[in-house]
């Protein structure tokens, strides 16, 4: 617990000073210590068969991320509606072709990249109970992206019952 909370305080604080993320994330994946950047509300334990990043809630972290995407073998991406809001507490499963966990997050989104070995793999996701499934081949030489999307139901608010944010949803 104590190398999990040194590597989170030094992202939060390389993403604060705009620091480069590979100076910092390259010893806490060599640790197999899952690195979780600011915001983050929860992190799975190092039990976890791959490597991880998760984030990308606010400008500075989604930036941040996406520095670093070349890094990671399967990036996947998380949103909802037209808009293609990014969402997160999404519940992962990462399987391979013999049903072996290789990941499993409660709270993945709206950014989560994760280092696989080459080989077939069952990618889960499942938000608001509706779940999609995917199957992925990772080669080892190129990184592969996936994008889960729900349709997502619109906010209204409490008072007028209208979209947040002040303009209609098409459609």
């Amino acid at each position: 617990m104590k190398l999990f909370k040194a590597n989170f305080l030094a992202v939060s604080s390389a993403m604060l000073l705009g620091i480069p993320m590979a100076t910092v994330v390259a010893p806490a994946i060599a640790q197999d210590t899952p690195v979780v950047p600011e915001s983050v509300p929860s992190a799975t334990p190092s039990t976890q068969k791959a490597k991880y990043l998760n984030g990308g809630v606010g400008d500075s972290q989604t930036k941040a991320m996406k520095a670093e995407a070349g890094n990671w073998s399967l990036r996947i991406v998380f949103s909802q509606l037209k808009a293609n809001e990014y969402i997160s507490d999404v519940k992962l499963s990462i399987t391979d072709a013999a049903g072996t966990p290789y990941l499993s997050l409660d709270t993945a989104g709206p950014l989560t990249y994760v280092a696989l070995p080459p080989g077939k793999y069952s990618v889960t996701a499942t938000y608001a109970g509706q779940s999609e499934k995917r199957q992925i081949t990772i080669d080892g030489k190129k990184s592969r992206d996936l994008n889960f999307h729900w349709k997502g139901t619109v906010k209204s608010d409490p008072f007028d019952g209208k979209p947040l944010g002040g303009s209609q949803i098409p459609g």
